[in-house]
């Protein structure tokens, strides 16, 4: 006959096996959680400097079934609106993709370093020159030169020729009527000392050409406001 074994001892080997197999199960599913939240995107469609206005907004976007936020972080006094997150980049693409073609308003994609629902939080002159760079584009896409130039420091230098002419060039380029649409993605913002530096794709569309490139704009504070000082383009 063979011995029964000690009813504690096997009570003890059920223990340590349950232990294992639930540290291997965390193990598993931890490592999973970890890659597919830790880098969240989200979609910012705007920076408010009055509460009450952001509020406004984000109820206007609520009404076409989105899911909006605010977020104002401890060194900021921007109110920012955003979408999200999205686990994929791809996602969030999308989302902005919809937001122009369903509501025509621009928005731009931002990694979450944190995860949700914020991104680290920036400085005030971030959260402005995102809010300035995404009126930027819809000046540009509505083709109000006036309202785009304005962006532009009276310093701003371009590489291939003078300020006076590329102003010309600009006026003559809107002047004809095109219908615009740019999509911006890829969108990396560095805080050097007195700039704010953006690089980001820059997919441009209009009923006579389009091009694709990465861009690189240089934005500084001139005191009443924060303005492209210089700006580089790389055709892909």
């Amino acid at each position: 006959m063979t011995p029964v074994s000690d009813p504690s001892k096997i009570n003890n080997y059920c223990k340590i096996g349950f232990a294992l197999f639930v540290a291997g199960w965390f193990l598993f599913f931890g490592i999973a959680f970890a890659d597919t939240v830790g880098n969240d995107w989200v979609v910012q469609l705007g920076s408010f400097k009055k509460q009450e206005n952001a509020r406004d907004f984000i109820n206007k976007i609520k009404k076409k079934g989105y899911t909006p936020f605010i977020v104002r972080g401890s060194d900021s006094d921007w109110y920012k609106t955003r979408v999200g997150p999205y686990p994929s980049k791809e996602e969030a693409d999308q989302v902005v993709l919809d937001l122009k073609k369903a509501q025509g308003i621009t928005a731009i994609v931002l990694l979450s370093e944190e995860g949700p629902p914020d991104l680290k939080e920036p400085v005030d002159s971030v959260d402005i020159v995102v809010s300035q760079f995404l009126i930027w584009l819809k000046a540009w896409e509505a083709q109000k030169i006036n309202s785009y130039l304005s962006f532009y420091s009276k310093d701003f230098k371009d590489s291939k020729r003078s300020r006076k002419n590329w102003e010309a060039q600009r006026r003559k380029m809107f002047d004809t009527g095109s219908i615009v649409s740019i999509e911006v993605s890829d969108v990396k913002i560095l805080r050097a000392d007195d700039a704010v530096e953006m690089y980001f794709i820059q997919d441009y569309k209009s009923d006579r050409i389009s091009d694709v490139g990465k861009k690189i704009l240089i934005w500084k504070n001139e005191g009443d406001r924060w303005k492209i000082v210089k700006e580089s383009w790389e055709s892909s």
